[in-house]
């Protein structure tokens, strides 16, 4: 899996990201690995790049947070003094929609697979 592969700003769009990545399949398969998965949120010129970068985009789901007074549609406890406070869930379905007036912070996170030859 790829964790995190991050450039300075200040060095964007200058093939270094690929040059990260290549070097990383190289290694790989040098230990007879077979694929390669990332995982990013919806930032749309992440996922363009993995698809440039022949990966295909395999699921998704959604992160739900909710906080406060959000949660309590959505969370409940039968612990007697125990107060939700901060929440995340990972939602699969498909009505989103439903949760927009109950939170601001919907992120639609995204698998992107590269097999080796």
């Amino acid at each position: 899996m790829i964790s995190h592969i991050a450039i300075h700003p200040d060095y964007h769009r200058r093939g270094i990201g690929e040059a990260l990545l290549k070097e990383a399949e190289k290694r790989a398969i040098e230990r007879k690995l077979n694929r390669f998965e990332a995982w990013t949120r919806d930032d749309q010129w992440v996922r363009n790049w993995y698809e440039k970068m022949n990966s295909s985009q395999t699921e998704t789901y959604y992160h739900v947070y909710f906080k406060g007074n959000q949660m309590n549609e959505i969370m409940h406890t039968k612990v007697p003094d125990l107060f939700l406070v901060n929440s995340f869930a990972h939602y699969v379905g498909d009505d989103i929609e439903q949760f927009s007036e109950k939170t601001n912070r919907i992120h639609q996170c995204a698998c992107y697979v590269k097999h080796f030859s």
